[in-house]
């Protein structure tokens, strides 16, 4: 067993060894391990109750916190050390008797998923971590979507009416057509290429109404415009001399560069997953479901064949 301390920072923990030798070593290699934490100014240790604590503290607000907060206290049931000395066998039999006790493939998907968020949490507040866990093959991860505070936030993020640093017309103009597609995808629910790829024929101005065409087999749908798109689309008609709604995107590919930069810009979390346009079209899925729709309307509006879960 090893006991100091450096610069208040007490360690107390056992070396896993008889070895009189060995455990020297251990000694010295885990106080050197301390002093280019602390002194020299890395990485900091962080212990996993504690880790836990700090990343549920950041998401108390979130409509998951207590998902999360199941499933990562599972892993208090392990030894109090440091992030970077927990083993893969410690969180193997986390893993185990998740299994043992009869928990689907996919729930146990879950339990890794937020491990490894915990591990992504502690990795951008500079602790020392160690690696994530191997992902549970055919498990796919919890769907990201916007609360209306994020939503908020992303979309202040790309106004173009906003001040930032190099403002210009030309700049502007971009950020014009980027927050005109965005809100498009956010009140339609429609995939990008839905959107990007729109042409004026699918425009009733008259009567407020607006044709989605879907792609990958899916339903076309009608749906009455909202405010919004109703005041993107009349301003946009004077705008665009062509075919198409938005003539800049047609043929485009999903953009990211932009994206994320207003991802980064708006300080959205990216644990739960990754932030695209794709996701404004879960987050209007989950607005209908809130709203009182029931999940076959939801489909419909969404233009699927199949009924898709956001719940």
């Amino acid at each position: 067993h090893m006991r100091f301390s450096v610069k208040g920072v007490l360690v107390a923990e056992s070396t896993f060894t008889t070895s009189r030798r060995a455990a020297e070593r251990i000694l010295a290699t885990r106080r050197a391990e301390l002093v280019e934490q602390l002194v020299l100014g890395k990485l900091k240790p962080i212990k996993l109750h504690t880790a836990i604590d700090e990343f549920l503290r950041s998401r108390a607000q979130l409509p998951s916190y207590k998902n999360a907060k199941m499933h990562l206290d599972l892993f208090r049931a392990l030894p109090n050390h440091t992030l970077d000395k927990i083993t893969d066998h410690q969180l193997l039999t986390i893993i185990e008797e998740r299994f043992a006790a009869g928990k689907a493939k996919s729930t146990v998907g879950v339990t890794v998923n937020y491990f490894n968020a915990l591990i992504n949490y502690c990795a951008t507040k500079e602790y020392t971590v160690r690696k994530k866990m191997k992902t549970i093959k055919g498990v796919k991860g919890r769907i990201r979507w916007l609360t209306d505070e994020e939503e908020a936030r992303f979309f202040a993020a790309i106004d173009p009416k906003a001040e930032y640093h190099g403002k210009n017309l030309v700049s502007d103009a971009q950020k014009q057509e980027n927050w005109d597609l965005a809100k498009l995808l956010s009140h339609t629910g429609a995939r990008y290429t839905e959107i990007a790829d729109m042409n004026w024929s699918q425009v009733d101005l008259i009567n407020q109404t607006v044709v989605i065409k879907r792609g990958k087999g899916g339903i076309d749908s009608t749906m009455h415009m909202t405010k919004t798109m109703r005041e993107i689309f009349e301003r946009r008609r004077i705008m665009e001399k062509g075919d198409y709604v938005i003539g800049s995107k047609v043929g485009k590919h999903n953009e990211t560069k932009w994206v994320h930069a207003a991802v980064k810009r708006a300080g959205l979390s990216t644990v739960d997953g990754s932030i695209s346009l794709h996701t404004l079209r879960h987050s209007r899925a989950v607005k209908w479901l809130h709203a009182g729709m029931n999940p076959l309307e939801v489909q419909q509006m969404l233009g699927h064949r199949s009924c898709l879960l956001y719940t």
